[in-house]
């Protein structure tokens, strides 16, 4: 009986052991898969945040290109509107001066006409006067 009680003995550590084993190993198995799905879970997180970020990131790159779309539209009219004021501005300076220069440039030809006129009598006068004289002097 005491080789059949030390097998028993044995057999029955064997048996404890083996599943103190198993057990361990249960455990471990169970704290493996645990880790993975943790991991899927952060990994799928992740993934969904990047893409949360992306879509933001492109709405706003969006927003901001139409925003500065707009900024250009508008100071490229306001730019087109202070060129066509400029011009304007420039072309009726540019009539008045050439009126105005028509002007003084018509008055002084009549003005220089009217003193080649006089100055053509007065010449005239003073030949003919000098002529007279000149005649008068040797008819005497």
């Amino acid at each position: 009986m005491t080789k059949i009680s030390l097998i028993a003995a044995l057999a029955a550590t064997m048996l404890t052991t083996a599943s103190a084993d198993m057990s361990f190993m249960g455990d471990m198995m169970k704290d493996m898969t645990d880790a993975a799905k943790d991991m899927k879970t952060d990994v799928v997180d992740v993934a969904k945040d990047m893409k949360k970020e992306g879509i933001d990131t492109a709405k706003d790159m969006k927003k901001e290109s139409i925003d500065a779309a707009k900024d250009m539209k508008t100071e490229g009219v306001d730019a087109a509107k202070d060129m066509k004021t400029e011009g304007v501005d420039v072309a009726k300076d540019m009539k008045t001066e050439g009126v105005d220069a028509a002007k003084d440039m018509k008055t002084e030809g009549i003005d220089a006409a009217k003193d080649m006129k006089t100055e053509s009598v007065d010449a005239v006068k003073e030949v003919k006067t000098e002529t007279t004289a000149t005649t008068t002097v040797k008819t005497k």
